[in-house]
């Protein structure tokens, strides 16, 4: 382990963190990692995205270690496959929120540890096949009985920023209700959050708060940001995620803001990419 980087297991959020605006991974970002791996440190990535989704990232970038994924509902292992750690939406609660959405005309989509599924194909679920992969059509209800890692409204962007304050107030104490993209709030239990599937992680892997460092961009990144004993927010993310964290990115490219941290907060060598 480099003396310089006493870290142990480093905790990255995607979207918006190690992926650019392109929703790429930098050459410079990627050469990180590998540092980071060279140097034995744990690398993690804690996204709400689905957990087969962020196995291929991993495996596409040479590597299969221990995912954070729906938000925190889950902890896997991206090569065995193994699960330590589910939580999904209370039964009562999602079918509530389904029919409301139905009756709405607002699009509803379900993280199942199948897969994505989604009740119809509406041009809002279209348009998150476009960002996450294919999302068939299935009975939600049915997949509710079995267990909802969680629950998305999707629509439009407007709409979704009156309900969003609406629902978290309605639904305090009941459910984690989260505004992730402009177009989807999530419903996912209120026991979720990746501070909690950390912690469970670390306690697995017998790491201490203190040896963990944490990346993240957006408000489902603050209770990861808070709970680690380093933490650092992308300069261009949410401006309560940058309160959260112990440190703010420097100025410059957001598709290479974790290598430049590293480099400048924390000395790792990062070589220019040939």
């Amino acid at each position: 382990m480099n003396p310089a980087f006493p870290y142990r297991m480093a905790v990255f959020d995607m979207d918006g963190t190690l992926l650019g605006p392109d929703h790429k991974i930098s050459a410079e970002n990627r050469d990180a990692l590998h540092r980071l791996r060279d140097a034995g440190v744990e690398l993690v990535i804690a996204s709400g995205r689905f957990q087969a989704n962020i196995a291929e990232f991993e495996a596409r970038l040479g590597f299969s270690g221990w995912i954070i994924s729906s938000g925190g509902a889950v902890v896997s292992h991206g090569g065995t496959g193994e699960i330590i750690h589910e939580i999904t939406v209370p039964q009562d609660l999602a079918l509530e929120l389904f029919h409301r959405a139905r009756e709405a005309g607002i699009s509803l989509i379900g993280y199942h540890n199948t897969g994505i599924f989604c009740d119809a194909q509406t041009e809002w679920t279209r348009l998150y096949n476009r960002r996450t992969g294919q999302v068939p059509i299935a009975d939600i209800p049915a997949l509710i009985a079995t267990g909802l890692q969680k629950l998305i409204w999707t629509t439009s962007a407007a709409r979704i920023a009156e309900l969003t304050p609406a629902m978290q107030q309605e639904y305090r104490g009941r459910l984690y209700a989260v505004n992730t993209e402009p177009e989807t709030l999530e419903f996912l239990s209120p026991r979720v959050n990746k501070a909690l599937a950390l912690e469970v992680l670390a306690t697995r892997l017998n790491i201490s708060r203190e040896q963990v460092i944490a990346f993240g961009d957006g408000n489902n990144d603050i209770p990861l940001l808070e709970w680690a004993g380093m933490s650092v927010a992308m300069a261009h993310g949410q401006v309560a995620a940058r309160h959260a964290a112990k440190k703010v990115s420097p100025p410059g490219d957001p598709a290479t803001a974790v290598a430049r941290s590293l480099t400048e907060y924390f000395h790792l060598p990062v070589s220019t990419p040939s």
